[in-house]
C-alpha cells in the first residue's frame, strides 16, 4: 500500500477501528523496530515535526553488520547448502536474495558516514564468499554470483570503489591487487578483467606507481615460499598463477605509466614458465587486451631478442603487423 492510499484508508476510518488498527500494526514490528519506532511515534502524537526524529543510522547499521555476520558464518559451514538444524530447508534458497539485499544496503552508505569503513569491508567480505562459492559447494550453484544477478567485475569494481572512497593506502592496494589475481572466478569471468577494474580505479601515477610497488613484494613473497615446496607440491599451482596474475598488472601498470620497456622486463623475468615461449605468448596476450599493435610488436622482438622462438601463427602475425 502507498502512503497516500493509507492517509485516505486513515482518514474515513472509525477511531476505535483506527486506534485497533495502529495497536495490531505496532504487535507485528519486532523488538527492535518498536525501538525505533517509538521515538517517532511519541514525537508525532506530541506534534513534533517527523524531520527532527533522529534516524538511528547507526543502530540499523549494527543489525546489518550482525546479519551479515551471521550469514556468513553460516555460508562458510555450508549451513545454506548441506542438511542441518540451523537454517531450515524451505530457507535455504533464500540466501540469494539476502545477499542482494545486503549489498544493495551497503551501496547506499555515503563515504561521510560513520559506518563507511565497516560497510566497505562488509562488501569485502561478500565478495570473497561468493569467489569462495565458484570454488566449493557453499550453495547449491556452481557459479554464486551469476545466482546473485552480478557480473563478478561488476561487483568488484564496486568493492574497490568503495574501499579507496575514503582514500588510498598500501595496504588497501595490497589487499585488492590479491583479491584481483586470486580467488574463485564466476564462469563468465576471467582474473584479467578484476585485474583491468583495479587498475582502472588507480587514479593518479604516484598510485600506480604504489600498485606496482606493492605487486613485485607480493611476488617476493610467493617466490620465497616457492622455494620451500617441492616440485609437484599442490600449493605450488597457486602460488605460481598469483605471481603469473600479479605479473600481468605489473606489465599493464607500466603501459598505463607509458613506460611498458620496465613491465616487459620484469614480466620475462619473473613470470612462472620454465618454457619462455609461453612466457612471450602470454606477454602477447596482454598486448592484444590493450587492443596495442605496436605494444605488440615491440614484445614479440624483444622475446626474439631474447632468442625465444615463437611459435608459428606469432610469426605470421608478427609479418602481418610489420
Amino acid at each position: 500500500m502507498k502512503v497516500q492510499e493509507l492517509r485516505d484508508l486513515l482518514k474515513a476510518a472509525d477511531r476505535d477501528l483506527l486506534e485497533k488498527a495502529f495497536v495490531e500494526s505496532y504487535k507485528h514490528l519486532t523488538k527492535k523496530q518498536k525501538e525505533e519506532a517509538d521515538q517517532a511515534i511519541t514525537d508525532a502524537l506530541s506534534g513534533k515535526s517527523s524531520k527532527s526524529t533522529v534516524k538511528k543510522e547507526s543502530v540499523n547499521f549494527d543489525e546489518l553488520e550482525l546479519q551479515i555476520t551471521e550469514f556468513l558464518e553460516n555460508a562458510y559451514a555450508q549451513n545454506y547448502f548441506a542438511p542441518n538444524r540451523i537454517i531450515p530447508k524451505s530457507q535455504r534458497p533464500k540466501w540469494r536474495f539476502m545477499v542482494k539485499n545486503y549489498i544493495k544496503e551497503l551501496e547506499k552508505i555515503s563515504v561521510d558516514d560513520a559506518n563507511y569503513t565497516r560497510s566497505a569491508k562488509l562488501l569485502t567480505d561478500l565478495y570473497h564468499m561468493l569467489c569462495e562459492a565458484c570454488n566449493y559447494y557453499l550453495f547449491s550453484t556452481d557459479d554464486a554470483f551469476r545466482s546473485v544477478g552480478w557480473q563478478q567485475p561488476d561487483l568488484f569494481q564496486m568493492v574497490v570503489k568503495k574501499t579507496f572512497g575514503d582514500g588510498y593506502s598500501r595496504e588497501k592496494v595490497s589487499a585488492l591487487l590479491l583479491y584481483s589475481v586470486s580467488g574463485g572466478l564466476s564462469r563468465e569471468s576471467l582474473h584479467i578483467e578484476q585485474e583491468s577494474v583495479l587498475l582502472a580505479e588507480l587514479k593518479t601515477s604516484d598510485v600506480k606507481y604504489m600498485a606496482i610497488e606493492e605487486a613485485r613484494k607480493l611476488i617476493d613473497e610467493r617466490k620465497q615460499k616457492l622455494k620451500g615446496l617441492k616440485k609437484y607440491d599442490s600449493k605450488r599451482y597457486s602460488l605460481e598463477e598469483e605471481i603469473n596474475n600479479l605479473c600481468d598488472v605489473i606489465l599493464m601498470t607500466a603501459i598505463e605509466l607509458a613506460e611498458p620497456s620496465s613491465g616487459i622486463e620484469y614480466y620475462f623475468q619473473n613470470y612462472e614458465r620454465s618454457d619462455k615461449e609461453i612466457t612471450l605468448y602470454c606477454a602477447l596476450k596482454i598486448a592484444d587486451w590493450v587492443e596495442d599493435e605496436e605494444l605488440w610488436i615491440k614484445i614479440y622482438e624483444y622475446g626474439i631478442g631474447k632468442k625465444i622462438k615463437p611459435r608459428e601463427w606469432l610469426v605470421g602475425k608478427y609479418e602481418s603487423l610489420k
